[in-house]
This record gives structure tokens, sequence and C-alpha cells, in this order.
């Protein structure tokens, strides 16, 4: 009999001490936590997608990329599936951040160089040739090339009129923070609908491969105690306590300890 392989919550589970994280592997395993698919099979997709790409100038680059990703567009009909990789590839429409980890990853298993934003919304990508000609590409509306003005006009859309452009904002993200920022996407949706036995796997799956985050473990704690499971807030919560950096937070947080485990006598 064949000994059956890790599971994806395994292999999650595995990249917790890992520096380095693949993405697109990353994005996967976490797919199929909900929606079982071929791991291997979607990353020789991706392959097949970098495989046509050809251009030498960043601009050309990004023309390459539309034409090939073209396919791809942005979820209109908000379906809970689009921050799903398998589904996406499946169904070529995902969500402003599941687009934005498609055009990077092809771009990249096309050998160029190219990176993710911290700039607020959409998950920008920024492309670089090799004589160091930059530009940044908006994959959510088919990957147009953003002027300075439109990349402050978004800024002031998403974070109000007396936001500024600033050298922050062009940071590059980590493969770990750009996963964390599909699935808090995903989070987010299912809050809003009132799903909070949803938001809380997802925070837990994203826990799997990034224990560090603190602030997860606060979530976790919180989205327990609304669903009245009080053994695993404090589980959560205790973890937060241990690993958080604010003074203030913790002891706010091992009063709210104190105040659950009262309500357990």
């Amino acid at each position: 009999m064949a000994v059956p392989g890790p599971t994806p919550r395994d292999r999650l589970t595995r990249l917790a001490g890992c520096a380095h994280v693949e993405l697109a592997e990353t994005a996967l395993l976490l797919a199929a936590l909900d929606r079982p698919g071929p791991v291997d099979g979607a990353l020789a997709a991706l392959d097949r997608m970098a495989a046509v790409l050809t251009a030498e100038t960043a601009n050309g680059q990004a023309e390459a990329l539309a034409a090939a990703l073209g396919g791809f567009r942005l979820d209109e009909q908000d379906d809970d599936n689009s921050a799903n990789l398998f589904w996406m590839l499946d169904h070529h429409r995902g969500t402003p951040e599941a687009l934005g980890l498609l055009w990077l990853e092809v771009a990249r298993r096309a050998g160029w160089n190219a990176e993710a934003l911290t700039f607020p919304g959409c998950l920008l990508v920024r492309l670089e040739d090799d004589s160091g000609q930059r530009v940044i590409v908006d994959p959510a509306v088919g990957g147009p090339i953003l002027a300075p003005w439109q990349l402050r006009a978004q800024l002031k859309a998403m974070a109000g009129l007396a936001a500024e452009l600033e050298p922050s904002l062009f940071a590059p993200l980590s493969n770990r923070d750009i996963l964390l920022r599909l699935q808090n996407e995903v989070k987010l949706r299912a809050l809003r609908s009132g799903r909070v036995a949803q938001a809380v796997a997802i925070v837990e799956a994203m826990l799997l491969f990034a224990p560090e985050q603190a602030g997860l473990w606060r979530e976790a704690g919180m989205m327990h105690m609304r669903l009245d499971d009080l053994p695993a807030a404090i589980a959560a919560l205790e973890q937060f306590v241990a690993r958080s950096g604010n003074s203030p937070a913790r002891r706010r947080t091992q009063a709210l300890l104190q105040e659950i485990r009262a309500r357990m006598i």
C-alpha cells in the first residue's frame, strides 16, 4: 500500500520557519485547502504562459504580459472562489490580488525582474528591464502602464485626498506578504457576509505559514470568541501575548484572557 504524501496543510506548516516561500506553489496549497486540485499541473500551466513571453524593454514586457494574460479579467460577479488560484486558472477571472499574483508569477517564470508593491488597493506590479528602466502596471484592469499622476489619483481614491506618493508605497512585498494580502482579502469578504467560521478558518490557514504574525493570533482569538469557542479563543490569544511586541496590546489581551477564564468557571 502506498504511503500517502503530505497534505496541503502539512506542506504549509513546513513553511513556517522558512525565510523564503515560493509564491505560486504556496498560493496553490492555500487554494487546495478549499478546492483540491493538481498543484504540479497548475504550475506547469503557469510555465506554459511564461514560455511564450519575449521582450527586452520594460514597456515591451508590460505589453507582452497584457497580450498573454489578456483573457484573465477582474471578477465582477464577486464569486467567493475568485481569489482561489485553481478557480482563477479554470475560469480566467480573479480578485485584484489574485490577478496581480498571476502577472507577477508569470513574469518571474519568464526570467524577468518583477516585484509587487506595498501600494494600497490593487496589487500593482513593477517590471524592470536589464537597462534599469521600470514601469508599474495594474493587472486588475488589464495591465496598463501607470503614470505618476495616475498612481497619485489612485492613492487618493484609496487613502483620502490628503494622501501623497512616498517611497514607502513602492517598497517591494515579500512573497509571504503577498500571500497574506491575498488571504486577507478573502477573510474580509467572509466577514462582510457574516461568515465568521469561514473567516477564522482563513486566518488559521494564514498562520500555518506565517505564525510570527502576532496580529493574526489576536484576530483568530476574537473570532473564536464570537463563535463562543472559548478554549480556542484562549489558545489563540495566548499565542498573541507570547509573540506580540506591543506592550499595551499584550496587557489588554491578558486582561481579556482573565475575563474569558472567569466565564469558563
